[in-house]
């Protein structure tokens, strides 16, 4: 039978990116089964997340899926620059955003020939160079 055609393959469902999609997709009676069968304060901690993204603009929701789709090394990148942010000053906090959200803009050799420029030198610490240069290594190109 060399004449034999392999039947078709049935197309994948695509795999949702955020582990709260498979949540959120059950039907409430799955739901409430699935949440059973954790431990008390697992199911206790998986309602809380649910009900937060339930609440969740769909733009809020795609920043999570993108996020949860990072490597675990760029997240801790990322969690640590938001702990480190609490820590600055109101008005460098805001100066240091609207340098991050014109750097998401630029192409990746941009990015680094701006983070190389005496003027970006002179407008932030060595600290604030350093952290800033760390999360925009976490950027997509």
């Amino acid at each position: 039978m060399p004449n034999r055609v392999p039947p078709a393959k049935p197309e994948r469902v695509t795999r949702q990116q955020h582990p709260l999609d498979r949540w959120a997709a059950m039907p409430p009676k799955q739901r409430e089964a699935a949440l059973s069968k954790l431990p008390a304060a697992r199911a206790e901690n998986v309602k809380a997340r649910l009900a937060k993204w339930e609440n969740m603009t769909p733009e809020q929701k795609q920043r999570a899926r993108e996020f949860a789709a990072k490597p675990a090394e760029q997240k801790q990148i990322i969690r640590d620059h938001a702990q480190w942010m609490k820590e600055v000053p109101e008005e460098r906090q805001h100066v240091i955003r609207k340098e991050i959200n014109s750097l998401q803009s630029l192409s990746p050799e941009a990015r680094q020939a701006e983070l190389e420029s005496p003027s970006f030198s002179k407008k932030f610490s060595d600290g604030e160079r350093e952290h800033i240069g760390k999360l925009v290594s976490t950027m997509e190109e």
